[in-house]
């Protein structure tokens, strides 16, 4: 879908972190599978009802395990409460009174299902988080949430900036990983997971995530063969 840094259409194609990774297994591989960008709700229904589909890609959650074959992770993903400059502080200090607040998430995502299992209100879904940043910023609602990694993109297709929204709290730290359609060959899953592997021993993979997510840690599968910086 489109979430800059993690997947997003750019000049030439797919781009982004994920997509990055993917690509070079492939060339591993000696596959040439098309990489599309699609809206989440669309990709989801597509790997949930067809086989031979790879989710690039996914928080896993036990409901998710009975349907998809993970490989991963690509990276750490955090899953965080947003709200409009200058009110954290007023609802961070509201107690429980927080989660009778209207929240917002996308619709179909691990955001709404981790949101409402922690006891927070989720009264709108919009398609996509740049919709989910206009609906908090025009205050259709009070809680966004969404993934720390992914909001700065999002909110400038919106026409705003990161420093616009401000961090009510963080609710999870989850790993995020590729996600094989039921009924794709096994062969083909295990030759995928070890060319991810072969890329964390050679030290590839860790140059792709420093690039597209500098500022986060790696996977803690890859942190011994993290390179070096120059």
């Amino acid at each position: 879908m489109e979430s800059k840094p993690v997947s997003f259409m750019g000049a030439s194609g797919p781009s982004g972190i994920v997509v990055e990774v993917a690509q070079h297994i492939q060339q591993r591989l000696g596959r040439r599978d098309p990489i599309e960008i699609v809206p989440w709700a669309r990709a989801n229904t597509v790997a949930m009802n067809q086989p031979n589909v790879l989710l690039l890609s996914i928080i896993r959650t036990p409901e998710r395990e009975r349907r998809l074959t993970f490989v991963g992770p690509i990276f750490v993903g955090y899953i965080s409460v947003f709200t409009r400059k200058g009110e954290a502080a007023r609802i961070a200090a509201m107690g429980d009174g927080i989660y009778q607040l209207r929240g917002g998430a996308r619709r179909g995502s691990v955001f709404v299902e981790r949101a409402r299992g922690m006891g927070y209100t989720v009264t709108d879904e919009p398609v996509s988080s740049e919709l989910a940043a206009r609906m908090l910023m025009s205050r259709r609602f009070d809680l966004w949430f969404d993934g720390e990694e992914i909001i700065g993109h999002a909110l400038e297709q919106a026409g705003y900036t990161r420093a616009d929204v401000e961090l009510v709290r963080q609710l999870s730290m989850d790993d995020v990983n590729f996600a094989f359609s039921a009924g794709t060959a096994p062969a083909t899953v295990q030759a995928w997971d070890a060319a991810l592997r072969e890329m964390k021993r050679d030290g590839s993979f860790q140059k792709i995530h420093r690039k597209w997510l500098p500022h986060y840690p790696l996977p803690a599968d890859a942190r011994g063969g993290e390179l070096k910086h120059p």
